[in-house]
Order: structure tokens, then sequence, then C-alpha cells
């Protein structure tokens, strides 16, 4: 591998296709656990941030799944694995942060009331687990971005649009480096985790217009926070 060659996009982006590439290719199989990330920075000679957020993009977009205090591992395929439109995430640059963030709140003001009016206690019981997530894996900003994730994903099941459902999924593979650099500002983690509980018990006690509310609030503070990365530079 060595040395990722700048081709003039962000420089994630970039490490982020190698290893997608090194796992189609079998160099890393289904289940196997990847090297840490000291050792992935050796290997790719990049920062270890830039091997976090490359990570973080492929967790969101499916083909790797972080074990809580047991690293990162290649998910098992499944038809979703293989069929994932991973290159979509890759497309997206910095500049478009502002409209994704946009089209999730359009989307996600009209899931989260759905889903408070339909969701059953299996939903909840995923929400929950997704938000107890947040709270203990606060300040790591991998594990906050995967469980926010996480919970969205659960929230927008429970809506019962499938097809809404799955243009959330779609959503999230270019956002899941953005949530990873905002976990890292200390206040937006806490701005992340204290909304999340009120929308769950909005969701819960099937608020409906508590949730509508909610998830508008929350992405307008995502907004907010997202200003100072529309002329980011590239993170090495």
């Amino acid at each position: 591998m060595g040395r990722v060659p700048s081709t003039g996009k962000t420089l994630y982006l970039e490490v982020a296709a190698q290893i997608e590439a090194a796992v189609m290719r079998g160099e890393w199989l289904p289940g196997q656990r990847l090297p840490t990330l000291a050792e992935l920075a050796a290997l790719f000679q990049v920062s270890r941030t830039v091997i976090r957020e490359a990570c973080s993009l492929l967790i969101g977009s499916g083909l790797l799944e972080l074990r809580q205090g047991d690293g990162t591992y290649v998910r098992l395929f499944s038809p979703e694995t293989i069929l994932r439109p991973m290159h979509a995430a890759l497309l997206v640059g910095t500049s478009d942060v502002k409209g994704l963030l946009e089209i999730a709140l359009w989307l996600e003001s009209g899931l989260a009331p759905a889903a408070a009016l339909r969701r059953t206690e299996a939903h909840c019981a995923k929400l929950a687990e997704a938000l107890f997530a947040m709270e203990t894996g606060y300040p790591d900003s991998a594990i906050l971005t995967e469980a926010e994730r996480a919970f969205h994903l659960a929230l927008a099941d429970a809506s019962g649009n499938v097809i809404a459902a799955n243009l959330l999924r779609v959503l999230y593979q270019p956002l899941v480096s953005v949530y990873h650099l905002l976990a890292k500002e200390s206040d937006f983690s806490q701005v992340l985790v204290a909304m999340h509980r009120t929308l769950y018990d909005s969701v819960c006690l099937r608020n409906s217009t508590g949730a509508e509310r909610q998830i508008v609030l929350y992405r307008q503070q995502l907004l907010d926070f997202a200003q100072f990365l529309r002329d980011m530079p590239d993170h090495e």
C-alpha cells in the first residue's frame, strides 16, 4: 500500500477507497479485525486522524463495524453490504455539507412524527440502545458518530416508511465523516446527547408534535455547528 497519492480529493476519502479496495481483494476478510489506528496510519503513511475519519466513513457505509472496546472489524457480507452505494459518499465534498444537512432536516421532519405514532416496543428498545451508547461513549467521537447514526436509522425504521428509511441510510454515508468532525467539539457532543434524550422521550411517549419539533431543533443545531466546515481544509 504505502503512501496514499494525492489526487485532489480530501485525504481520508482516498484512504477509505484504498481500504475498501483491499477488503474487496480479500486482503481483510469478513469478520476479521483491522490493524490498530497506529498500524493503519503507518501502513498508509498518514496521520491517525485521517485513518479515524476514513474508518468512520466506511462504518457509515456498512463495510466496517466498530465493536466498542474491541476495535474495528470487516462486516460479514450480506446483499446490503455488497450493494451499498459507497462511492456516492466519496463523491461528496465539504461544500455540500449544508445541503446534505438540510435534506436530512426535510426528510426527518416527516419521519420523526411518523415514528412516534407507529413505533413498537422493539423500536424503542433499539433507540434506547443507541442512546445508551451515546451517553456512555461520550466524549469518544467515533462511538458518538456510530451511535448517532444507529439512533436515526432506528428512528427511520420505526416510521414504517421503507423508502424513506433507505434514503436516510444513503444520506448518512457521506455525512458520517462530518459527524465525526463535529463530535470532536465538546459543546456539540453535549448538545447531541441531551437532544437525543428528549427526542427519545417524545417518540416513545407517542408525542408526534414533540418529536417533530425536537428533530427540527436538532438538525438546525447541526447546521449551526457545521458552518465552519464549509471552507474546511484537507485533514492530514
